[in-house]
């Protein structure tokens, strides 16, 4: 199998994952309406027990509190219970953009160049090591991908549904 095979089975099967998983979701949105139809019906979360299969479960949320206005909970702890509340020292985020982009590298050390010494708190991510390779197929290498990756799921489909 040459590179070019290769690439077109990624692209395929990356293509029958993607319709698959939208496929999946078309019949969990199927199944999501009637679960909710059955609550609005009849006032309770269903559980379907389907042998062979597993249990489906409509999860209902329970009222819980959350903060919605930090500022408004701090203003009102720092007036009810002061001792719990604590002031954080940390860098402007534009100083740090600012530093970062005026610093060097050298022998592994980051140098201010402004002062010309080693700035602690900064590090050195390794360069010249290989990352995920990078796959930008054509508009006609997608389209024809596209209609091989249906093919697969129409076959699949009918033997899976009796073609249904």
């Amino acid at each position: 199998m040459n590179r070019a095979e290769i690439v077109r089975g990624v692209l395929i099967w990356e293509q029958v994952a993607a319709a698959a998983k939208e496929r999946a979701g078309e019949f969990r949105e199927r199944l999501n309406a009637d679960a909710r139809a059955e609550f609005d019906e009849q006032g309770t979360a269903p559980t379907w027990r389907l042998p062979d299969i597993g249990a489906v479960t409509l999860p209902v949320s329970v009222e819980t509190p959350y903060v919605a206005d930090m500022e408004a909970l701090q203003k009102w702890a720092a007036d009810r219970y002061p001792a719990e509340v604590e002031t954080v020292v940390q860098l402007r985020p534009e100083f740090v953009a600012g530093l970062t982009a005026r610093v060097i590298v050298d022998d592994g050390q980051v140098i201010d160049q402004t002062l010309g010494e080693v700035v602690p708190g900064f590090g050195v991510r390794a360069g010249g090591i290989p990352k995920a390779l990078s796959i930008r197929p054509t508009p006609a290498a997608k389209s024809m991908i596209r209609e091989v990756a249906d093919g697969v799921i129409s076959r699949f489909e009918a033997d899976f549904t009796g073609g249904e």
